[in-house]
């Protein structure tokens, strides 16, 4: 019986050089487009409004949990109260 030798370039060994020229292109590339974004877009000028108004929220939203919690605590203790005084009739019915 013969042994199958394979011609040419194993698939293997196509796919390291593949890997090679990738990680060579990337940085590059990335290096593009970082020159080219920083080029375009005032970051300071974009993201500092979204920031403010995102801080200026803040203490509003701090104020609407700190109003809801004890909403939710009356409330959990109204069931509680309401299902155990449940169960001791039910108990009691047999």
């Amino acid at each position: 019986m013969t042994d199958f030798v394979p011609v040419g370039k194993r698939f293997r060994d196509s796919l390291k050089g593949a890997r090679v020229k990738l990680m060579i292109a990337a940085p590059v590339v990335m290096t593009l487009a970082m020159t080219a974004s920083a080029a375009t877009l005032d970051l300071n000028g974009t993201i500092g409004p979204i920031l403010d108004s995102v801080t200026e929220l803040i203490p509003s939203i701090i104020n609407l949990i700190v109003s809801i919690v004890p909403a939710i605590i009356v409330m959990s203790v109204i069931g509680f109260v309401v299902t155990f005084f449940q169960k001791i009739l039910d108990m009691i019915k047999l």
